[in-house]
């Protein structure tokens, strides 16, 4: 085939691309061109002035921009289940709404907040699991294995035209150009990498998509691959979560947290082999797995939940927390989807309505840690009779390691969100709370020699009790104490005095009786209370 007919190949793919989404490769216009001028205008060319300002609407225009992209794609393949007439006015106002929704939000404040970042991602997720579900149901076959499919087709396309686009971009500098502008040749580097993703990446991702009716399956190489390769592994992180489960209940422990994080591993795994391999019959094992899956992952789920639970018990809900949890519940939905031998296109519509809920609702993923974190704040300082009138008081006499608990929750909660979270910032890192030891990290200006005329031993050591005293073995196996207190007392309190952790060679040594001690290096620290503890030293001693 001559490069003509090649050509010609290309463009009736880029007309079938236009034809086909025509509302989203206007909207990869405009992105295109947000990108670019956000380029063009960024920072360390124009620090200040006009040229400024639209660098800033420029950035905040990009989330609605792909926003409404994702909009038209994904209502494109709505009217491909269900047709409409008109439909691309229909695809053309959806895209509309949505852009200047997100555009209203993301002007309307002047650094984004958490609830808008998580409200973006909630859409944009929403609208993912969406075009998932549509996906499955206009080509009536599994759409994970076709999004993936363009996806992965998209990403390395686009990495290897934006090294290709690099190359050439590093090569017309180095060798046609030599003395350019330092601004100049960053600009094309970074339009190398607009015109790689922001131009070809998403329309090749668009051209992966099968069309309606066309069914797309994983290769069987893929599909191999997976069965027997990936499944197995798989298997075995099963067979540690079993061993894991079984360890609890033999022990009578009580679970750890890191457990929650392999168990949705493992959530995550089987809801990926369900939406990509539900429909496969070579091996009737990976069958069965899908469909007694649920009972497979009862021991597990018990002792995750009970973990989850501890956890929210002792230390209230967090973003990521109550998120993992939410996550369980959609792995939880498809282990019973594929149990009752549904179709993976129910999860995606679960998922999609879920992730509306919890980032646009008052059940959002920021608010209701807050909201647990506050309660958790109030009982604690209520307990601790910190509260007094109504206003939070900090008592000389309160435990440091409460005080750093409430700490936490309050920087968690952050001095934005509530006056007392601010009030108890303000309080606990002030004058009124507990000062930390102060730590001296001391040496010496060590002489290259050392005189050891006189003494029959040396013997290294670097264990000596907080309290400065020193255990020695004699050659007659008895043991000896010696109290280093004095000695460690001197070298912190010069330390102190003249402000300084190099030492003089003079407090290098210390004799007691038939014993004399050199040390290398001496670490101290003077508590609140004026004491003196010994973290740790280091040297050796001569023995007569």
């Amino acid at each position: 085939m001559n490069i003509t007919i090649r050509i010609l190949q290309l463009k009736g793919r880029a007309h079938e691309l236009i034809r086909r989404f025509p509302i989203a490769v206007f909207w990869q216009a405009v992105l295109f061109l947000v990108g670019a001028g956000i380029i063009l205008l960024r920072p360390d060319l124009y620090a200040e002035g006009w040229h400024s300002d639209y660098f800033e609407h420029l950035v905040r225009l990009a989330p609605a921009v792909f926003g409404a992209w994702m909009t038209a794609v994904m209502f494109r393949l709505f009217t491909d289940v269900f047709p409409v007439k008109k439909s691309l006015m229909l695809h053309a106002a959806s895209s509309a709404v949505l852009f200047l929704l997100l555009a209203y939000a993301w002007y309307g404040v002047e650094n984004p907040s958490r609830h808008l970042i998580i409200g973006t991602q909630g859409i944009y997720l929403a609208l993912a699991f969406l075009a998932l579900f549509l996906l499955e149901r206009t080509n009536k076959a599994p759409g994970l294995p076709a999004l993936l499919f363009a996806a992965a087709f998209s990403i390395v396309t686009s990495i290897l035209l934006s090294l290709g686009l690099i190359l050439c971009v590093a090569a017309f500098w180095a060798l046609i150009v030599t003395d350019a502008d330092g601004w100049l040749p960053e600009t094309t580097y970074l339009f190398s990498g607009l015109i790689a993703y922001g131009g070809w990446g998403l329309a090749a991702f668009l051209g992966a998509l099968p069309n309606t009716n066309a069914r797309y399956e994983f290769p069987a190489a893929t599909q191999k691959l997976l069965l027997y390769l990936f499944f197995p592994v798989y298997l075995l992180l099963l067979i540690v979560l079993y061993l894991y489960v079984g360890k609890i209940i033999g022990a009578g422990e009580m679970p750890v947290g890191t457990m929650n994080w392999y168990a949705s591993f493992a959530l995550l795994g089987f809801a990926f082999f369900f939406g990509t391999l539900a429909v496969q019959e070579r091996l009737s094992l990976f069958s069965r797995f899908l469909k007694w899956g649920l009972l497979l992952f009862l021991p597990i789920l018990a002792i995750q939940i009970y973990g989850v639970w501890l956890r929210y018990e002792a230390y209230g809900l967090t973003t990521l927390r109550y998120t993992s949890m939410i996550c369980t519940f959609c792995g939880i939905y498809a282990l019973a989807v594929a149990f009752l031998r549904r179709k993976p296109q129910q999860v995606y519509l679960c998922a999609a309505i879920l992730a509306l809920i919890f980032s646009l609702t008052p059940l959002n993923v920021v608010d209701v840690p807050l909201r647990s974190q506050e309660a958790r704040l109030s009982r604690i300082l209520t307990e601790n009779n910190l509260i007094q009138n109504g206003k939070f008081i900090l008592r000389d006499d309160t435990p440091p390691e409460v005080i750093e608990e409430i700490k936490d929750i309050a920087f968690y909660i952050g001095k934005e969100s509530s006056p007392l979270a601010a009030k108890i910032i303000r309080e606990c890192s002030g004058s009124k709370a507990p000062e930390p030891a102060k730590r001296y990290d001391m040496h010496f200006n060590a002489p290259d020699t050392v005189d050891i005329a006189g003494y029959q031993t040396l013997c290294r050591f670097s264990n000596v009790t907080p309290e400065g005293v020193l255990t020695i073995t004699r050659a007659d196996g008895a043991e000896e104490h010696i109290d280093l207190a004095p000695y460690i007392e001197r070298v912190t309190t010069y330390a102190e005095e003249n402000h300084s952790f190099i030492l003089p060679v003079e407090l290098q040594e210390y004799e007691v009786g038939a014993y004399r001690l050199h040390f290398d290096s001496v670490h101290t620290e003077r508590t609140r209370d004026g004491k003196v503890h010994l973290r740790s030293i280091n040297g050796f001693i001569l023995m007569q």
